[in-house]
């Protein structure tokens, strides 16, 4: 059954200083991605979201279909206006990070990590996803949008989404309130801000403990090629890079778009 998001009670909670602060509620919306590419740079600020109770065309990475139930879930896109151009990815996995912090903290039942390049799991399901698209002008980047679905009530998944797919309903067993987990997530995500914007190194130890993997030898793909030896993953630096360690002693660095981890 679709619910309605709560504007009022939302914005009665909201404690953040910049980010959500310009928020924009659709009952229904093809993407909120593109609806923010959409706008002219002067429309949009620095912090300014988007969320729709009914997302029709919502995208994942490689321009995979993001479909969920109206109503459920929080799907949303956040403006960011860096005068930083480096470690943009390393941003992402702090918003997942912030996904990962706000389920940990529900029960001890409820285990989640970061699945390179861009999901969340919660026992070993997806229950979140990020989109991360920028836009630069010149050598400056204009803005960077990063759309997050994050599935909060929903409680059935069809076809192959049925394994794969969880909420935190179903993992919980409580209805929760999606008003008061955004209010909970953007504060989150604004102090990671702060961090990631001031190169902390501690956030990247955060991040890196949460990653699928991390510390353990896995298996590679490198632009869809399966590496045949096995490497140890040492987490991301300041630049989003992921980090590991060969057989021969030597470290390895790779972008987020030529990588995916194989832990099984």
């Amino acid at each position: 059954m679709s619910e309605s998001f709560d504007l009022l009670g939302f914005k009665k909670q909201l404690s953040t200083q910049w980010l959500g602060q310009d928020f924009r509620y659709f009952q229904t919306l093809p993407s909120t991605n593109s609806y923010l590419k959409g706008q002219k740079p002067e429309a949009v600020e620095h912090g300014t979201l988007a969320l729709t109770d009914n997302q029709t065309h919502g995208r994942g990475q490689h321009d995979r279909a993001w479909r969920v139930q109206p109503g459920q879930n929080l799907t949303f896109s956040i403006v960011f206006k860096p005068q930083n151009t480096t470690g943009i990815h390393a941003l992402t996995l702090a918003c997942a990070l912030s996904i990962v912090e706000l389920v940990n903290n529900f029960e001890e039942q409820c285990s989640a990590s970061i699945k390179w390049p861009n999901d969340v799991l919660m026992n070993q399901k997806k229950v979140a996803g990020l989109l991360t698209e920028s836009f630069f002008l010149g050598n400056n980047i204009e803005r960077l949008i990063i759309g997050i679905g994050l599935n909060v009530n929903q409680t059935k998944y069809e076809g192959e989404l049925a394994e794969k797919a969880t909420s935190i309903h179903l993992e919980t067993g409580e209805k929760k309130s999606r008003e008061q987990l955004l209010n909970e997530l953007l504060r989150r995500i604004e102090f990671k801000y702060y961090l990631w914007n001031r190169k902390q190194a501690d956030l990247f130890k955060q991040i890196n403990r949460e990653i699928n993997g991390y510390g353990q030898w896995v298996r590679l793909m490198v632009n869809d090629q399966m590496k045949e030896s096995s490497f140890k993953l040492l987490g991301i630096n300041e630049l989003g890079q992921l980090l590991v360690l060969n057989r021969e002693g030597g470290i390895e660095s790779f972008s987020y778009e030529q990588i995916r981890i194989v832990t099984d």
